[in-house]
């Protein structure tokens, strides 16, 4: 992807998991945290998932009452 070329909700995927590592452990800094996962949480593989699996993206926002479309169903069975 070039560098300023936005992505958008259906190309998470496309993100590379290096990247997604490197803005989670810049988060982890800027938030002061001692470390983004330890035993029984792990930031890394919550942000990881969300942006690479529509499955888990699906199950987290339903975790968290986020309304989704039925965009997710549509793209499931296609």
């Amino acid at each position: 992807m070039e560098k300023n070329q936005l992505i958008h909700r259906r190309e998470f995927h496309l993100i590379k998991e290096e990247k997604i590592h490197d803005a989670v452990g810049q988060m982890v800094d800027s938030l002061g945290l001692a470390a983004g996962s330890t035993d029984g949480f792990d930031i890394y593989k919550v942000v990881k998932n969300y942006f690479t699996s529509l499955d888990r993206r699906h199950e987290i926002n339903n975790l968290l009452d986020i309304p989704q479309d039925s965009e997710y169903f549509a793209d499931k069975y296609e």
